[in-house]
């Protein structure tokens, strides 16, 4: 047998391959189940950690801290940042992921629709809100480009310094999470499509 037949893996639907939960054992295994305690499900973004339950475990602990929870700025905020960054980065999974949660966190349809497309003129941001939109774009797009002007804008607009490294946190995790996604190939876990109606 090859080198190349003894590395070749599963077939799998991912680029890299990814451990489902039916196949998770011991560390990885515990690491799924608190996740699915937590979440409800495990989502194939966190099943792309696998190969590392010991730093899957401190991601999701990481990422409740600096993401799902208000902090110095909204859970709205958040997702409104994860969203656009999505968008930038050209990640279906994040789009449709973090499209989804920004709805659960209060946006209404026009909102989530607007910025999932890059539309934000047609989003109904409030003024510091499109400034913090402004700033995310400047920052994924080009971070080494962004001036102490940048920042002051957003001071001007209303965000403190505390506010305005929150949402850097977040700009530069969901940077990492599309990376990941991408480069694994997860597919899309349409969230948003298998909405009822009344978006419940």
């Amino acid at each position: 047998m090859t080198e190349a037949e003894n590395n070749k893996q599963p077939e799998s639907k991912t680029k890299i391959r990814i451990i489902e939960e039916h196949e998770a054992a011991g560390d990885l295994g515990r690491a799924y189940n608190f996740v699915r305690a937590t979440a409800g499900q495990v989502p194939g973004i966190l099943k792309c950690f696998g190969a590392r339950p010991d730093f899957l475990m401190g991601l999701v602990d990481l990422a409740y801290k600096i993401h799902f929870t208000d902090g110095h700025i909204s859970r709205l905020h958040k997702e409104m940042i994860a969203s656009y960054v999505s968008y930038l980065n050209q990640c279906l999974y994040g789009v449709d992921s973090q499209s989804y949660f920004l709805l659960l966190a209060g946006a209404n349809e026009q909102c989530v629709a607007a910025i999932s497309e890059g539309r934000i003129d047609e989003a109904g941001l409030t003024p510091a809100e499109r400034a913090l939109m402004e700033y995310t774009r400047r920052v994924t797009e080009a971070a080494y480009r962004t001036t102490e002007e940048d920042v002051q804008k957003l001071r001007d607009s209303g965000w403190n310094d505390d506010q305005i490294s929150e949402a850097v946190y977040t700009m530069g995790m969901f940077a990492f999470f599309n990376r990941v996604a991408d480069a694994f190939g997860i597919p899309s876990q349409n969230y948003l499509a298998n909405l009822p109606k009344d978006g419940k």
